[in-house]
């Protein structure tokens, strides 16, 4: 396990925008914290229902997808690309979902790299269903399950990057919120969560050594971004939403330990002290963002990135909550 006791960005005029002490090399040429800031593109579905009926057109949107990827960024003479798929919960329920629109993705990225050279990589990223009973069930079951044949079949189908947003600890942390329990947020971000990321991403650093790929980072969306969504309405105090944003980064940091090498979750509001820590690129997200965690600190959060992503949760909330409304919520994950 690496462990780190200095920072490796010793100087604030050292953090900066496109450079990294550790740059990622990944995908087909896209090199990220070497020098230069890369935009990383997110995107998902239309509010629908996913099943067996309705998963033709769910493929056909990301054929679309894909395309208009292609087109867009041959437009723009665009020096490379970062584009991320967030799975949707029913294509990790059912892997070889999630799998069949990574391949489609890879696949347009691949021409694109092939017809006129674009640096390009695809991050994909499952989403972590294991607290979907309660007390979750972290360790075993069918959900886990379900989240180790997801990563495997991703990596195996085109995915050249591997992340994920756990939720071990948020069973306590969400209460913590709630009840103003500073006591129990700590607990949660600098207890449980890490002993639970270390377990989880022993087995993502696995199955990226097997496949050849790169293990990208967690994030602290549904902790510390929830905080601060909840504080910008007035339902929390600022201060204590500021403290949970700072406490996210010990558990952030835990994957990094674990063998994770970035570039980070573009929603990991934490990225600027992981990179301060770590020397590794993050992706980063603030006022330009299209739908979710607009920020008046955009320009901050742009100063030091290595990715800079247009963010979309919302649409991606919209149609967890349409198919799942009995787990998820906006501000479970962070809106």
């Amino acid at each position: 396990m690496k462990t780190f006791t200095t920072l490796a960005i010793n100087s604030a005029a050292d953090l900066i925008f496109g450079k990294a002490p550790n740059p990622v090399l990944c995908g087909f040429g896209l090199h990220v914290g070497a020098g230069q800031v890369y935009p990383e593109l997110n995107f998902t579905l239309p509010t629908m229902l996913i099943d067996e009926t309705t998963w033709p057109s769910v493929v056909s949107h990301y054929h679309e997808i894909g395309e208009m990827i292609q087109r867009a960024a041959k437009r723009l003479h665009l020096p490379g690309l970062m584009v991320e798929f967030e799975l949707l919960p029913p294509m990790t329920e059912r892997p070889e979902w999630g799998a069949e629109i990574t391949g489609i993705l890879r696949r347009h990225l691949q021409q694109a790299h092939d017809s006129y050279g674009l640096a390009g990589a695809l991050h994909v990223t499952p989403t972590d269903l294991r607290d979907t009973t309660r007390p979750p069930q972290l360790r075993s079951g069918k959900a886990w399950e379900d989240l180790c044949r997801s990563f495997d079949r991703c990596a195996a189908t085109g995915a050249h990057v591997l992340s994920i947003e756990s939720v071990g600890g948020k069973e306590v942390h969400d209460e913590a919120l709630l009840y103003g329990d500073i006591v129990g947020v700590i607990f949660a971000l600098g207890v449980l969560a890490p002993r639970d990321m270390e377990f989880l991403w022993d087995q993502i650093v696995r199955t990226c050594t097997v496949h050849k790929i790169i293990p990208g980072a967690d994030s602290a969306c549904g902790f510390a971004n929830t905080a601060m969504q909840l504080a910008s309405q007035g339902m929390l105090p600022e201060v204590f939403a500021a403290v949970i944003r700072a406490a996210s980064a010990v558990r952030s940091l835990v994957v990094y330990e674990r063998g994770a090498v970035g570039p980070s979750k573009d929603c990991a509001y934490e990225g600027p002290i992981l990179k301060a820590i770590t020397g590794t690129p993050i992706s980063m997200e603030g006022k330009s963002a299209s739908c979710a965690h607009f920020s008046p600190v955009g320009n901050v959060a742009a100063a030091m990135c290595d990715l800079w992503s247009n963010e979309n949760e919302a649409q991606l909330i919209g149609t967890m909550r349409d198919q799942y409304g009995h787990l998820f919520s906006q501000e479970s994950y962070g809106l």
